[in-house]
Formats: structure tokens, C-alpha cells, sequence
């Protein structure tokens, strides 16, 4: 029987971690890939990179994605807050490896879109990740609807 999987936050059981998965992942089909190379200060006491250090690296991924799609040039052109992040540990990641960092846009509402990341070293898929982000008047400090530009080359 497989060993039941608990949230860290809560300590409840929870369905999505994909403990005791016996069946491959499927992969996401990217639009962008970002790297990273693993560093000393990405590493836990146990020798593997923390798990808060996957936030940094989907985050990186997800900048990196704006800008190469030219959603966004400069900080103050990404208009948007990040309202949810999951994340899926599949594998440990270990010092000097390089971390591939999948991205594709998932879903769109009217002022939110969804974002998922798949996270591999080499042919191993290390985490999956999900991210909802809502468009974001920082000026007003209230949601905007998502601009059609962005709309478009997020689709593309």
C-alpha cells in the first residue's frame, strides 16, 4: 500500500503530492525553457537543494518567461501578483546539477491566468508546479483585467 502523503503546512493528507506514484509523469509540452544551475546556497542539511528554493527557481522561470515573450521589458511592466503556487516534489535535486524549468501558460480568466512549470534534471521530472497570477494596478492597488497584448502572446 502506498505510504500516504501529508501536507507540510497543515500535516493533513493531501492527494496531490504524488507520493507512492508508480506511473510515469506526463509531460507538459513548454513554451519556454529557463535553466538553473544548482548552488551551494540552494542546499539543505540533508545535501539537496531545499524545497523553498524551488519558489526561486519557478519564479526565475516565470520572469524570464515574460520578458522573452515581451509581456513585460522592465519590473515595472510586469503588472501582476501571484494569488497561489503548488508545488509537486517529485525527486531530489542534488549540488552543480542543472535544473530545466518548463513553462506554459494553462488557462485564462478574465483578470487571471494560470501558469505551469514542470521541473527536470535531465530526463527526470524533479517537481511540477501551478501558479495563478491576477493582473495588478499597483498605482490603485486593485485587480485589472488582463491586457489583450499579454492575452496574445501568452496564447501564441
Amino acid at each position: 500500500m502506498p505510504e500516504k502523503a501529508y501536507s507540510t503546512a497543515s500535516a493533513r493528507p493531501c492527494a496531490s503530492s504524488g507520493a507512492g506514484r508508480t506511473a510515469p509523469v506526463d509531460s507538459i509540452a513548454p513554451m519556454f525553457v529557463h535553466r538553473e544551475r544548482v548552488r551551494f546556497r540552494d542546499l539543505d542539511a540533508m545535501g539537496h537543494v531545499n524545497n523553498a528554493v524551488f519558489l526561486t527557481y519557478v519564479e526565475s522561470a516565470r520572469v524570464a518567461f515574460l520578458v522573452d515573450l515581451g509581456a513585460a521589458a522592465t519590473l515595472e511592466d510586469i503588472s501582476i501578483i501571484v494569488a497561489r503556487i503548488e508545488i509537486d516534489f517529485r525527486a531530489p535535486v542534488a549540488f552543480g546539477e542543472e535544473v530545466e524549468v518548463g513553462v506554459r501558460t494553462s488557462r485564462f480568466g478574465d483578470k487571471s491566468f494560470d501558469l505551469d512549470y514542470e521541473l527536470r534534471v535531465g530526463d527526470e521530472v524533479v517537481a511540477e508546479a501551478k501558479s495563478v497570477l491576477v493582473g495588478y494596478d499597483y498605482d490603485k492597488g486593485e485587480t485589472v483585467t488582463i491586457p489583450d497584448e499579454w492575452r496574445e502572446r501568452l496564447a501564441a
